[in-house]
């Protein structure tokens, strides 16, 4: 009774709210909105980056200079620092997105800083080490060797 006596038409719409199986049917679908970023955003975000790189870059090249004024800490700074950039270049490899391009900004002025600043004091290091570094390097390439020679028979007798 009631459904005959409701028209549709008179709200505007051809559709039979009352006579339709499931709700679904009648929700609006959401469209995706592309955002579209405009010049002067495009310039604010490239003008922050660049900031934030001339902060890191700063701070890195002070924490640098703090390191040159305390010789004993120099041992400390060539071994440390390049665990820290590994674990953010894992940590940049990662991410994506606007996390990938801030680490990445951060690994590249922490590292032009602490190179900018230290680089006498990474080649004296290696000088005086030359011989460790080049007996530990002669021993891992050694050991891979040695390594890789057992694994590579044991795959050959395997056949």
């Amino acid at each position: 009774m009631y459904s005959q006596e409701f028209d549709a038409s008179e709200f505007g719409s051809d559709f039979d709210y009352l006579s339709a199986g499931t709700p679904e049917q009648f929700e609006p679908t959401q469209t995706q909105k592309v955002d579209e970023i405009s010049g002067i955003e495009r310039f604010w975000n490239l003008t922050g980056n660049l900031g934030e790189f001339g902060a890191y870059f700063s701070g890195g090249l002070a924490a640098s200079l703090i390191i040159r004024g305390i010789p004993a800490l120099i041992p400390a700074a060539v071994i440390l620092v390049p665990g820290v950039g590994l674990g953010l270049a894992i940590f940049t490899a990662s991410s994506k997105g606007s996390a990938q391009v801030r680490a990445l900004l951060i690994l590249i002025s922490m590292g032009t800083a602490l190179i900018a600043g230290n680089w006498d004091a990474w080649l004296a290091w290696i000088i005086v080490n030359s011989q460790m570094l080049i007996f530990s390097f002669a021993l891992i390439v050694i050991t891979i060797g040695f390594v890789a020679a057992q694994v590579w028979s044991k795959l050959s007798n395997a056949k």
